[in-house]
């Protein structure tokens, strides 16, 4: 008689039991509580198979009660446990939402051999430097999906007098990314077929060019984050931004407004802790253009100062930054083209609890996974 196949083994996950309380310890909260029985739930469900959909749900509670740094984490986790299996592509995916999807290996490759300019430069970002202007705004508009750490918009907008970004490597961005246009049918550019098929936004928008798509610009978008951007950012909204290693960059693109065609973007919200814009190109090249943003002035005017809508013109290799829920557009250009690059900035942190990163996957006796993704500073 043949002998019988051996039952495949059921994946376990690593997991020991619950650190229990000591005496006088604090109890936790509702939300840590609810989530605490959904990670156990998740523990069990995972235990017996490799399916995605218990990750996925626990992820999304996690990011309902913005514990953002959580819901990365649990994906991660996710991502592990289910190995290759088909459900992991979803988690990838979802993950790809909160952090920037890498190029594709062709595009890295090429990327690798090229000499961007500042490549090897490891010099810190130096405050003492850089001048800002600041600006302040009244209270923040309540019909924007993301929370504010601000309680009052007191110098909530900064405008970089002098470059945070060397004008010469601004240049180069824009030289490879005017390559890319004209070589290939890449990009998503403000005519009539391509309105909304990216699905960020179904109505018209200036021409964009992800930084992926580039060989090069994506490694040199990285380096600059690290050693400029970050610091920038951290040290501008100190009292926002606990640690520039909880800093976390979406999908960013050189965008490109054109006064003979799409040469405004409509004022609107991001759904955003931060956005800011850089500057690739000199204010000379073109006419009218800025970022324009209702209800401002001048931080630290008088008290019965009226609010009133300004105009920021950062020149090439300035940045203008604001939290991302404060109204703004693009001011029309009259002539010539105007390149930035946005930034959309998310807060890896855990905004409900207050807890370090892990918390919840530790509570259930599961160690989190090391942070993957080309954001992560730590």
């Amino acid at each position: 008689m043949a002998k019988q196949k051996a039952k495949p083994k059921k994946k376990k996950v690593a997991s020991a039991a619950p650190a229990s309380r000591g005496f006088g310890a604090k109890a936790p909260s509702p939300i840590e509580e609810s989530l605490i029985k959904e990670a156990r739930k998740t523990l069990r469900a995972t235990a017996e198979s490799s399916s995605h959909e218990p990750w996925l749900t626990l992820a999304g509670s996690c990011a309902e009660v913005e514990e953002y740094a959580e819901a990365r984490m649990v994906l991660e986790a996710g991502i592990a446990q289910c190995g290759a299996a088909a459900g992991s592509e979803t988690l990838i995916g979802a993950l790809g939402q909160m952090r920037r999807v890498g190029p594709s290996q062709e595009v890295e490759e090429a990327g690798e051999a090229l000499a961007w300019p500042g490549k090897g430069d490891e010099s810190p970002y130096d405050p003492s430097e850089h001048r800002f202007l600041a600006f302040s705004s009244p209270a923040w508009p309540s019909d924007s999906p993301r929370g504010s750490f601000y309680p009052t918009g007191e110098s909530a907008v900064r405008l970089s007098e002098t470059a945070i970004l060397d004008p010469s490597e601004c240049a180069w961005v824009v030289a490879q990314a005017e390559q890319a246009w004209k070589g290939a049918a890449i990009g998503d550019f403000a005519d009539e077929e391509n309105i909304g098929s990216d699905k960020i936004w179904d109505k018209p928008f200036p021409d964009r060019l992800w930084l992926r798509e580039v060989p090069g610009l994506l490694p040199w978008f990285e380096h600059r984050l690290r050693t400029r951007l970050f610091p920038m950012l951290q040290l501008l909204y100190p009292e926002a931004i606990p640690r520039v290693d909880c800093l976390r960059c979406h999908d960013a693109f050189v965008s490109r407004y054109d006064a003979s065609g799409m040469a405004s973007l409509e004022v609107h919200q991001d759904t955003t802790d931060f956005t800011f814009t850089i500057s690739l190109n000199p204010l000379s090249e073109y006419e009218g253009g800025g970022t324009v943003m209702p209800d401002l002035r001048a931080a630290g005017a008088d008290a019965s100062a009226p609010y009133a809508t300004v105009v920021v013109k950062p020149d090439v290799g300035c940045v203008t930054s604001f939290p991302g829920r404060l109204r703004h557009g693009g001011n029309a250009i009259s002539s010539g083209f105007r390149y930035i690059i946005p930034l959309f900035i998310y807060l890896d942190v855990n905004k409900a609890t207050g807890k370090p990163r892990g918390w919840l996957l530790e509570s259930v006796g599961i160690r989190p996974g090391h942070m993957t993704g080309l954001d992560a500073m730590a």
